[in-house]
């Protein structure tokens, strides 16, 4: 059996502790950018469906559908498979996505088998919580899902090879979090989550994994801090 990449279990995070609307504030409030991050995926995906047709779409780690909705809501014709490992977050989805396509499925992504022929596949603040081996091995399980021309839209935190960047970003992030908690609890929660919960992995080192499992253009489309969003294409 391989070795599990992932480094937390659903009930070890914030999203099984507070209802989607609050844990949806919470995460705005913890994450530097995560407005403008979701406004540019949205440019992407109006983009990208003005020139392809998107029929099939799979998120790994749907959340409570914040992401997704927004997606759905320029390609409503799509279907989704959504993937999560906590029932909470899926049963919140479910409520947001009631009108859509969407099939759900419970489960930690990266164990679980992956259809294919996807046009899009997305993840968006999730895969930090795999260790390196298991982001490469996740990368070449979304490059074998996806159809030739298929795009893969990335949005995360990572780190960078710089150290003294790398600080600096860290210490900023840290900052916006006491700024912006809505509560010295919070504050406590999404401290020790970014500090001892998540794997950020440099940016420079996501980028050559993703290249060498077939993806063809791979660009960084918004940079904050230690918020990314990276468009690759198959």
């Amino acid at each position: 059996m391989d070795k599990k990449t992932t480094n937390v279990r659903a009930d070890e995070l914030n999203y099984d502790k507070y209802a989607s609307e609050i844990y949806d504030d919470d995460i705005k409030r913890s994450i530097p950018g995560h407005d403008e991050l979701h406004k540019t995926i949205e440019k992407v995906v109006r983009e990208f469906s003005q020139k392809h047709e998107v029929k099939k779409i799979l998120e790994l780690g749907i959340g409570t559908g914040l992401t997704s909705e927004k997606i759905l809501k320029l390609i409503p014709i799509a279907s989704l498979t959504a993937v999560d490992f906590s029932e909470q977050m899926l049963g919140g989805a479910k409520e947001r996505l009631s009108k859509y396509n969407v099939k759900y499925v419970l489960g930690d992504y990266s164990e679980l088998k992956l259809d294919s022929d996807f046009d899009m596949v997305l993840s968006v603040i999730g895969i930090h919580h795999q260790n390196d081996e298991g982001k490469k091995k996740l990368f070449r399980k979304i490059s074998n899902s996806l159809k030739s021309g298929g795009i893969f839209i990335f949005g995360d935190l990572v780190t960078y090879r710089d150290e003294k960047k790398a600080a600096v970003n860290d210490a900023r992030h840290y900052h916006y979090l006491v700024e912006n908690a809505r509560d010295d609890q919070a504050l406590e929660e999404w401290a020790h989550h970014h500090k001892f919960l998540n794997l950020l992995a440099p940016i420079e080192d996501q980028i050559e994994w993703l290249k060498k499992v077939g993806f063809s253009t791979v660009e960084v489309k918004y940079e904050h801090l230690n918020t990314v969003l990276i468009i690759a294409i198959k």
